[in-house]
């Protein structure tokens, strides 16, 4: 062979060196040294995983050893690394298939490590589905530090990104594939209990700071979750005591979270056009310090199927969430209080008691619970936006929620005694009745007393009554309820409630209690009824109907619409209650309104002029007839009721 035939073999072998191949055969080849970029043309098979590979200064034994599906040495030596495509790493590159049937775990886990080695932007998903099996866990359940049995682990700034037509599937399952409703690891309780445990596992564990660097300098600055589905797999069975049971693995498993952050600090989270269904426990979790993150921001997501809380923040985090739902669970959402929270356009369905609001904002005072606030800043906020809540077992807000609501079969309440000192709620509520019977739209609950002793406070720390609450209630039937008979109760509230709250109803309800406070109320906020249709002939109108006096009496004002009857033939003098048993401080306030209409035929109420420091009328007045009338309006500064209005027919 001549030297022109060696010299050109030689440029065809180096040529043929150079050419595309898989990546799985790079280790096996030689390059020349002039040679510091490479394309393959897969990583196992041609046309999946390609990518683009370079030795740098980057390039090290070290970087090869800790990342061997992402960096391999040439035959002489040399390594080599894939470089990210625009800031991303697909998990193809890494080896997964995205086959449904092989476990692409490791590869998943193998692209997020090496994009957070180098510093890629995001880690994307090519195909619609990967089977994500849990790893073997050892560590106790309960060190919330332990990484082993996470299926995916994130410790850095990084996206997640689904690049399929259709959004891709990260599809969790139990170890070697198994049934994670019906198969499930079991670990001892805590490194002190041996008691054996239920471990799941969850899907994506957030492994951030351990100890506060400081907002801006935390390991996850940010994390992004965009066009992806966690499908857990687990099932929504009812059974809701905690932790889950050992023997049947049901119950609500405090191990199994979508999307897991606890004890540590991060920044932000941010999630798009993702859902996360089927899981065992909190599908979004964030747990420990209140300020150990700082802004969760959803957009057109859906949390759903699971035994605990379909969304729980659980710390002062600012919360943005459009066009999304939680629901098909236990809690929809799991909160304590937030500086700032907006929601617009979400929905919550289907679950047994959810509470929105109140809680530390600045520091814990005492308890969990207990209203905290940083004075020097605006005050905190939940607003909702056009929301609404359906089919909720009960649904209580607290401190500081404000905005406009759409409530279907689902009871709402203002707990005062769990709220403590429950304030500044401004709700406008469309409450509508379609399949459920017998519920109340609104319940607003004071303290039982001034002397309720706060838990975890020195004694003589009392819970405070409810203060500055303004609700407007629209109630409302579906035509399906109407024809099924299905019935509104009236709205109602107890206990000590400060005279600075308001509320403001319209529409349909069902027996005679339309708001009131009871026989012999505590307080009365400002209440108004108007455009009232009685669903129902329970009492006459279907207004609030106390006890029917046997002779003369005091009339206890307990809503603004009251139908009194008279069990005798005479002429029965009445006055009426200047306040609430509860004293000024609790009602009435100034420009209440109180219709007060005579049920029965029977016998006469008479109110006559100047006979009483209680009321004022310019004239004595008799309530003959069934269905006659007089209306007051409170003037609070005389602490008297005050005519505005008067019928009779006789």
């Amino acid at each position: 062979m001549n030297a022109i035939s060696m010299a050109t073999l030689g440029l065809a072998h180096r040529a043929a060196q150079c050419l595309p191949s898989l990546f799985v055969d790079l280790g096996r080849r030689s390059f020349p040294r002039g040679v510091d970029r490479l394309e393959t043309s897969g990583f196992l098979r041609p046309g999946k995983g390609a990518g683009t590979y370079v030795s740098d200064e980057f390039c090290s034994d070290g970087l090869h050893s800790a990342h061997p599906s992402c960096t391999f040495r040439a035959s002489d030596g040399r390594t080599f690394r894939l470089l990210p495509a625009s800031g991303e790493i697909a998990v193809e590159q890494c080896g997964a298939l995205g086959d449904t049937a092989t476990n692409d775990q490791p590869a998943i886990q193998a692209a997020i490590d090496y994009a957070e080695e180098i510093g890629a932007r995001a880690v994307t998903f090519e195909a619609s589905r990967y089977r994500v099996d849990c790893p073997v866990r050892v560590a106790p359940a309960g060190d919330t530090r332990a990484e082993d049995g996470h299926p995916l682990v994130i410790r850095k700034s990084l996206a997640l990104i689904g690049k399929a037509s259709e959004r891709s599937i990260l599809d969790f399952r139990g170890v070697d594939g198994a049934d994670p409703e019906t198969d499930w690891q079991l670990v001892p309780t805590a490194s002190d209990d041996p008691a054996l445990a239920v471990w799941r596992g969850g899907g994506i564990f957030l492994q951030g700071d351990a100890s506060d660097p400081g907002q801006g300098a935390r390991a996850i600055g940010r994390v992004e979750l965009d066009r992806l589905i966690l499908q857990g797999n687990r099932q929504h069975t009812g059974a809701y005591g905690w932790p889950a049971d050992p023997l049947s693995g049901d119950g609500w498993d405090i191990t199994d979270k979508a999307l897991w952050a606890q004890d540590c600090y991060l920044g932000e989270i941010v999630c798009r056009d993702t859902d996360m269904v089927g899981w065992k426990g909190e599908i979004f979790y964030l747990g420990g310090a209140l300020d150990m993150a700082e802004k969760v921001l959803l957009e057109r997501c859906r949390f759903a199927t699971t035994n605990g809380s379909a969304f729980n923040p659980g710390c002062n985090v600012e919360v943005i969430a459009s066009d999304c739902s939680f629901g098909d669970c236990f809690q929809a959402q799991e909160d304590v209080g937030k500086s700032r929270a907006i929601y617009r356009n979400c929905i919550w369905h289907d679950c047994d008691h959810m509470a929105l609001g109140s809680g530390a904002t600045d520091a814990i005072a005492y308890n969990i619970l207990w209203p905290t606030r940083d004075i020097r800043e605006a005050p905190p906020l939940t607003r909702l936006d056009q929301c609404e809540f359906r089919n909720i077992g009960w649904l209580r807000f607290f401190s500081w929620v404000g905005g406009t609501i759409r409530a279907v079969d689902s009871p709402i309440g203002l707990p005062g005694w769990t709220g403590q000192a429950l304030r500044d709620v401004d709700l406008v509520i469309e409450a509508v009745l379609d399949q459920k019977q017998s519920i109340h739209a609104l319940s607003i609950d004071g303290v039982a007393s001034l002397t309720e002793q706060v838990a975890g406070a020195p004694a003589g720390i009392y819970q405070l009554p409810p203060a500055n609450i303004a609700i407007t209630l629209r109630q409302r039937r579906t035509r399906e309820a109407q024809l099924a008979d299905r019935q509104w109760l009236g709205v109602h509230w107890n206990g000590y409630i400060d005279r600075t709250c308001a509320l403001h109803v319209e529409g349909e309800f069902a027996t005679g209690r339309v708001p009131n406070g009871g026989d012999d109320p505590v307080s009365m906020p400002l209440v108004t009824f108007e455009k009232a249709t009685a669903s129902s002939s329970y009492w006459a109108r279907g207004w609030y109907r106390p006890p029917t006096f046997g002779g003369s009496g005091e009339i206890k004002v307990t809503s603004p619409l009251m139908s009194i009857g008279l069990e005798n033939t005479i002429i029965a003098d009445m006055v009426l209650s200047r306040n609430p048993s509860g004293g000024a401080e609790y009602g009435y306030s100034d420009g209440q309104r109180v219709r007060i209409t005579k049920d029965v035929a029977t016998g006469s109420f008479r109110f006559e002029k100047g006979a009483s420091p209680s009321y004022a009328v310019p004239a004595t007045r008799m309530l003959v007839d069934a269905y006659d009338w007089i209306e007051f309006v409170y003037n609070r500064e005389l602490q008297r009721w005050e005519e505005s209005g008067f019928f009779s027919a006789a």
